[in-house]
C-alpha cells in the first residue's frame, strides 16, 4: 500500500509532499483547496503507462476537449514548458513525468533506446508523453493528436511494461452503469451479501438482488423486486462504492466527495461498511470530503476499532500554491469537532 506522494506542477498545485498514508485515508478541506487534484495525481501515478488518463480525468470533470491548449490545463499556471512530476512510494517507487509536445518536423524519436515505439512523429502532431520509472527502470508511452482533428488520438504504450496495480477513481458524478460488470462478478462469486449489507443502510428490508436485462432488481419484501434506480441516488452510490472496493482487490480506490447522495445519519454505518469491505479485499482507500458529517462519521466508526488503519489529513493551499497536508489523529479530530473548530 502507498505511504507517500510528491506532486510538482499539476493543475493548481505547485508542490506537495504528503506522507503517512494508511489503508483508509480521508482528506478534507475547503472547496478548491486541491482535494480533487490530489486524487487525480494518485490516479495518474497508479496507471503509469496509460497516457489517456489525463483525458479521462478531464472527462470526469465534465470537460471533453483535447486541443493543444486544452492539454495545457493540466499544467501549473498553464505553463507546459515544465513537466508534471508525480512520485509515489510503497514497496516500489513510482516516478512519472508528463510533458506536452508539439511536433513541427518529421521523424523525431522521443525514445533513443526504443525507436520502434516512439518514432516518426509527423508534422502537425501534438500530444502527451509519459516518462515513467518503476524502481529506477525506465519506460515511455505517448498519446498523439492530429492538429486537424483533435477528436481522434493514437496511443503508443511501452510493450515492456504491464500495469499490475488495480485502481479506480469514483468522481462525484459517478456512473452507475459502470458497476454492472462488477456486480455480475460479485453474483458469480456468491458474494452478494457484500452488497446487501450496504443496501440495508438505505433500506433495512433489503433481502437480495438479481440481474435481468442489464437491470439490477432488489427484493425489499414487496410482491415484486424493484429496480435499484427507484431506491434513490444513495442506494445506487452504495452499490457503486462497494462494487469498486471489490473490483480493486489488492489495489487502490479513489473516492471524491464521499458524502454526496447520503443523509448525515447513515455516515457512521457507511464508513463501517466501507472499512470492513476494504479490509476483506485488501483495498487502500483515498477519500475526500468538505462535509463535517463525513468527518464525524469516520471518527465515530473508527475511533474504537480501526484507529490503526485510518489516517485523516486537512488540506490547505498556501499563497504560493503549495499544498499542505496536516495529519489529524482521530482523538485530535474529535477534540476539534467538539470545540466546534471549523475543519472544512
Amino acid at each position: 500500500m502507498f505511504n507517500k506522494i510528491e506532486i510538482e506542477r499539476f493543475r493548481g498545485i505547485k508542490h506537495a509532499t504528503i506522507e503517512g498514508f494508511k489503508q483508509i485515508n480521508l482528506f478534507f478541506g475547503k472547496n478548491n483547496c486541491g482535494k480533487s487534484s490530489l486524487l487525480e495525481s494518485l490516479f495518474l501515478a497508479s496507471g503509469l503507462s496509460n497516457p489517456l488518463l489525463p483525458i479521462h480525468v478531464n472527462f470526469m470533470r465534465g470537460y471533453s476537449k483535447a486541443r493543444l491548449n486544452d492539454l495545457k490545463l493540466d499544467f501549473y499556471n498553464l505553463d507546459s514548458s515544465y513537466p508534471i512530476h508525480i512520485r509515489m512510494e510503497n514497496d516500489e517507487k513510482r516516478d512519472l513525468k508528463i510533458t506536452l509536445f508539439e511536433q513541427n518536423q518529421n521523424n523525431v524519436s522521443l525514445n533513443a533506446d526504443d525507436t520502434n515505439i516512439l518514432s516518426n512523429v509527423e508534422e502537425g502532431k501534438y500530444g502527451l508523453k509519459f516518462d515513467f520509472k518503476i524502481n529506477d527502470k525506465h519506460f515511455e508511452s505517448q498519446l498523439r493528436f492530429d492538429s486537424a482533428n483533435s477528436t481522434d488520438a493514437t496511443r503508443i504504450v511501452s510493450k515492456q511494461y504491464i500495469e499490475s496495480l488495480r485502481c479506480t477513481y469514483l468522481s462525484p458524478k459517478f456512473d452507475f452503469s459502470a458497476s454492472i460488470q462488477g456486480l455480475k462478478n460479485i453474483l458469480q462469486n456468491k458474494d452478494e451479501h457484500f452488497i446487501v449489507e450496504g443496501l440495508k443502510l438505505i433500506e433495512p428490508r433489503v433481502r437480495d438482488f438479481i440481474f435481468t436485462d442489464k437491470e439490477m432488481l432488489v427484493d425489499v419484501g414487496l410482491a415484486k423486486r424493484i429496480p435499484v434506480n427507484m431506491m434513490g441516488d444513495g442506494a445506487r452510490k452504495i452499490v457503486s462504492l462497494l462494487t469498486a472496493v471489490y473490483d480493486c482487490k489488492d489495489g487502490a480506490l479513489l473516492i471524491d466527495e464521499i458524502s454526496n447522495g447520503f443523509h448525515y445519519s447513515v455516515m457512521c454505518n457507511l464508513w463501517k461498511v466501507l472499512i470492513n469491505a476494504a479490509i476483506r479485499n485488501n483495498t487502500q482507500l483515498f477519500i475526500t470530503t468538505h462535509d463535517v458529517d463525513s468527518i464525524k462519521g469516520l471518527r465515530d466508526a473508527a475511533l474504537d476499532t480501526y484507529r490503526d488503519i485510518v489516517a485523516t489529513f486537512k488540506l490547505l493551499k498556501t499563497n504560493n500554491d503549495e499544498l499542505k497536508a496536516y495529519h489529524y489523529s482521530l482523538e485530535s479530530l474529535d477534540y476539534s469537532i467538539n470545540q466546534e473548530i471549523e475543519v472544512r
